[in-house]
């Protein structure tokens, strides 16, 4: 445990952080090989439209969802490794959890760096054993990492540098994060906005005027400038409209759930919101909770006032960006665990200043720290939420059983295929098709003409196939030929599959 690696061997740390995300990654998450599919909709949708983005296909033009272009991209990639599974998707979530725990190990680091090498297999319990980490595959947590450096950028500069002035690359860096999120999740932009606007300020307070100004228009300048390409490629593909329609002004103006949208109904929604994330989740809540306690109390003379604020702020602007449109998903709250980290600090140095000699016996400390990793490893699959799917063989799936009988009824020579009136849970993944249809799934911005268009793809009879969910009807010329009932999400959901009558 403790300083496992000598200054010289430093660089092994981040492949040992890969390590870990690769096997806790694969024991935790529904896309890994391990498991049989991801039926998780909001991972479909993102695979579904990325892979489609592979194919020339135009998201929101061709294909709908309310999210960002980032994430359709980064499973579009995800599918250049396999189109007909999510193993891209593993390998794209294990590389995001592996910076997101270097990050971790960083910022533990900065105050006790012998014994930092405890954030990975605990963080990696901790988060992906999580009821918050679902399914895998959520933006959310592929966006932990970038929020986890800025975290670590901030603290570092606070701790060792200021009052002077705030270097250039570092702002470069992180306005770079900014503008990925920008095209990801907008919303979250909040925590950048407190990132940069404590920098400005504090720069201000230390009298570097011209800093203050140069690095706020440097910072709006990376930011924007990451639009670029994705102006260009909208643009070019006659999109560009759309785009700005569908992600922007939708996200903005129909997505709230709070009825009455008044500030002290928005204040109640984000604190029992938290409150909710920190209940289900304890492990997590304990660490964050324990951080704040000692960083901005415990170390009360230690730490700068600015460090302080700094901190308050990032969580709190962070959080109100999550919960304040009045939606709580369980997902929502994993941006939230780069400040895990700051929990693990005064733990580590507990450690530190107790091991009696511990860290001469090199082969004790590492024994030590390997049976730490194994009991992480039994803890989070102890608290999964995912460990149920293990026992389930894919072809009992009905996704997979749905594909299969797709695929010996069809009359076409390619499975035609339509989810009507439910989200993607998968169908399209396992018939390995991408939709001729724009809406081809429902989603959370419930848009009049995504149901009129659906209505009308079912009335055109254009599709062979058409799957639901929950919905027990029957459907004018079609014929229903299987139903099948799955576990998913705390609650059974029963699917049905009808043919297109002769």
């Amino acid at each position: 445990m403790g300083h496992a690696f000598k200054a010289s061997e430093k660089r092994m740390i981040y492949p040992l952080c890969l390590l870990f995300a690769a096997v806790f990654v694969f024991l935790l998450s529904k896309s890994s090989p391990l498991y049989p599919i991801n039926e998780w909709v909001d991972a479909n949708i993102y695979f579904t439209i990325g892979k489609g983005m592979m194919h020339g296909r135009v998201p929101y033009l061709d294909l709908y969802d309310q999210k960002g272009p980032m994430a359709f991209l980064l499973f579009g990639l995800a599918s250049l490794v396999s189109e007909g599974s999510f193993l891209g998707v593993y390998v794209v979530e294990t590389i995001a959890f592996s910076f997101f725990l270097y990050a971790a190990y960083r910022i533990v680091s900065l105050y006790a760096q012998r014994y930092a090498l405890i954030a990975l297999p605990v963080l990696s319990a901790f988060i992906l054993g999580s009821l918050s980490f679902s399914h895998g595959g959520s933006l959310e947590e592929l966006m932990m990492p970038l929020f986890a450096w800025s975290l670590y950028d901030t603290l570092r500069y606070f701790k060792n540098t200021y009052p002077e002035p705030v270097p250039l690359k570092t702002i470069a860096l992180n306005a770079l994060f900014a503008g990925i999120m920008l095209f990801g999740k907008f919303t979250l932009l909040a925590f950048y906005i407190a990132w940069m606007g404590v920098i400005a300020i504090s720069q201000l307070t230390a009298k570097h005027v011209k800093r203050a100004i140069s690095s706020s228009l440097l910072f709006l300048a990376v930011m924007c400038s990451v639009g670029i390409p994705w102006v260009v490629y909208f643009g070019l593909n006659g999109g560009l409209q759309d785009f700005f329609h569908y992600y922007f002004y939708q996200n903005m103006f129909g997505y709230s759930y709070i009825e009455n949208n008044v500030l002290v109904n928005t204040v109640y929604v984000i604190v029992k919101s938290v409150g909710a994330f920190f209940y289900r989740n304890l492990q997590i809540a304990l660490l964050i909770v324990l951080g704040f306690v000692w960083f901005v109390i415990l170390q009360w003379k230690r730490t700068k006032l600015v460090e302080k604020i700094n901190v308050v702020l990032l969580f709190g602007l962070l959080a109100c960006a999550i919960y304040m449109g009045g939606q709580g998903f369980r997902y929502y709250g994993l941006v939230l665990t780069p400040f895990m980290a700051l929990g693990l600090a005064p733990i580590a140095r507990f450690l530190e200043t107790h091991d009696k000699g511990l860290l001469e016996k090199v082969r004790l400390r590492r024994a030590l720290f390997g049976v730490l990793s194994l009991l992480m490893i039994g803890f989070g699959l102890l608290i999964s939420d995912n460990r149920y799917m293990l026992s389930i063989p894919r072809e009992e799936t009905p996704q997979v059983r749905f594909a299969s009988i797709m695929n010996e009824r069809k009359t076409e020579d390619e499975i035609t295929l339509f989810c009507y009136a439910c989200p993607d849970a998968g169908f399209y993944l396992a018939a390995d098709i991408i939709p001729a249809y724009r809406f081809f799934a429902r989603v959370n911005v419930d848009l009049p003409e995504l149901r009129q268009a659906q209505a009308d793809y079912l009335a055109e009879r254009s599709a062979e196939f058409v799957v639901t969910r929950n919905r027990d009807e029957a459907i004018e010329g079609y014929t229903l030929i299987e139903t099948q009932t799955f576990w998913s999400e705390e609650q059974n959901d029963t699917f049905r599959l009808y043919q297109r009558a002769n």
